[in-house]
């Protein structure tokens, strides 16, 4: 851009702000506007709604030392999985579609990560001992869904 056009843009800019300024807060509606068009299309949360660390331990014998979690996404679809001694093992329920095309990614806050596909019937293995906060990822070919952080 030439000098010219820099100063004309400034004149311009000057008489709309002097003539007919802008109403207060639109520059932020606006930018949280474009941030959040399409946002449910793109990027749907896995809503953990059961976690076996809340509930009350089972009366069985043995040393129960497993973790489940099961999470549900906004499609109705669900993701159920068990964390024990080096072993994540789950299980897609309720999605439409063909299974062997899903990818499953769990996460780790401190960077690590393991992916898996799943089998034509939605079962999932990851020989993973992960620590600290985690979280997963379902890619399928309506999009992605990934959950909140939970901690171990």
């Amino acid at each position: 851009m030439t000098t010219g056009d820099a100063a004309l843009l400034e004149e311009l800019r000057d008489m709309w702000l002097t003539y007919d300024p802008p109403p207060p807060g639109l520059v932020a509606t606006m930018i949280a506007a474009v941030a959040a068009a399409g946002l449910d299309d793109e990027w749907e949360m896995l809503v953990l709604v059961r976690d076996s660390r809340d509930e009350p331990a089972a009366q069985v014998r043995g040393l129960a030392t497993s973790r489940m979690l099961h999470f549900t996404a906004g499609e109705g679809w669900s993701l159920e999985v068990e964390l024990d001694e080096g072993q994540v093992r789950g299980q897609l329920l309720d999605l439409d579609g063909d299974m062997g095309a899903v990818e499953v990614v769990l996460e780790t806050s401190d960077g690590q990560s393991w992916a898996t596909a799943l089998d034509e019937v939605g079962f999932l293995a990851i020989a993973a001992e992960p620590t600290g906060s985690v979280r997963f990822t379902v890619r399928h070919a309506g999009g992605s869904a990934t959950s909140r952080w939970v901690e171990l």
